[in-house]
């Protein structure tokens, strides 16, 4: 599929552009090497709005709406939405778009997803923040039904959010449970964050798919990681598990920040992502022994097989409100 004339305008750095075609959902702004961001559970790619701005000056900002969440559909029915299946439906988008090599950046549950398309050469380097999935049983069922109530409240909630999101008392009624200073939302966005929180369709099915899923292949990841997380995330003890999984990461502090550190911090959130990338900037793709190049194509053994259930990892144990996964 080729891109439209408005996303070729866009990766130029003339327009922003917003479009879904047939796929997931992309706001494209800004030039350089593209950057491609990923929200949390029950989120959009507006969860991102207070760093778009600052990455675009230097970078192709692709901030994504993962599948069944925001303005893109879902993944089919009988399709459970692990995360190498979300991960290829972000693939299946860059290459909709024309991407070939990209960095990836990614809250929560985007981290995750961003993991699993590092295992491609396609991805640069790899930033996450507050990335869960590493707990213990007991973590990962608490965590599927402190979302589950967060989804309950979200539902209360959405009737009265175009009042709630006007003042700053009332945003932070609803993301306090994973933003330390919810009131510096904007309006705008705190009403499409609590609305879609409370109606995403693939809610259930991902919290559910990432109360059993493991993921066993950190070890292959030799890209750059960065992981940002905040001193207030109750999920830190997870976040830490990563590190020694991964050979190339490296952590930073964000102080002060809770699970949604984009939003509590962004000067320091856009800082650091910077910082790292323009440490790591985006070279050759690699090439197999047989001379083919390897970061092209959607096929290939970073594509996981499908994982199975087990519980013997866990989920976050943060505040009921938690976008956590």
């Amino acid at each position: 599929m080729h891109r439209s004339s408005i996303e070729s305008e866009a990766a130029a750095g003339r327009v922003a552009a917003e479009s879904r075609d047939s796929g997931l959902f992309v706001h494209r702004v800004g030039r350089g090497e593209p950057l491609v961001l990923l929200h949390g559970l029950g989120e959009s790619h507006v969860g991102w709005h207070p760093v778009i701005e600052t990455l675009a000056a230097h970078h192709d900002v692709i901030a994504m709406d993962l599948p069944g969440f925001g303005r893109s559909p879902s993944l089919p029915a009988n399709r459970t939405p692990w995360g190498h299946r979300l991960a290829a439906a972000v693939q299946e988008r860059l290459d909709d778009l024309g991407v070939d090599r990209y960095h990836v950046a990614g809250y929560s549950l985007g981290a995750r997803v961003a993991f699993r398309l590092a295992r491609s050469p396609r991805v640069g380097a790899v930033v996450a923040i507050g990335p869960d999935g590493t707990g213990t049983p007991m973590e990962r069922l608490q965590g599927y039904f402190h979302l589950m109530a967060a989804r309950g409240v979200a539902i209360g909630l959405a009737p009265a959010s175009p009042v709630l999101s006007r003042a700053a008392v009332g945003r932070s009624v609803f993301f306090s449970g994973n933003r330390a200073m919810p009131w510096r939302l904007s309006p705008g966005d705190a009403q499409q964050l609590l609305t879609g929180f409370a109606t995403a369709p693939g809610f259930e099915p991902t919290n559910w798919a990432g109360t059993f899923e493991v993921d066993t292949g950190l070890h292959r990841i030799t890209q750059p990681v960065l992981i940002l997380q905040g001193t207030a995330d109750p999920l830190t003890t997870q976040v830490i598990r990563y590190l020694p999984f991964l050979p190339q990461a490296e952590l930073r502090w964000v102080p002060g920040s809770h699970h949604v550190a984009p939003s509590d911090a962004p000067a320091t959130v856009s800082a650091e992502i910077l910082r790292f990338l323009g440490r790591h900037p985006l070279g050759p793709a690699s090439v197999d022994g047989s001379g083919t190049r390897s970061a092209n194509g959607l096929a290939g053994s970073w594509l996981l097989s499908e994982p199975t259930p087990r519980t013997t990892t866990g989920s976050p144990t943060g505040d009921l409100c938690s976008t956590g996964r």
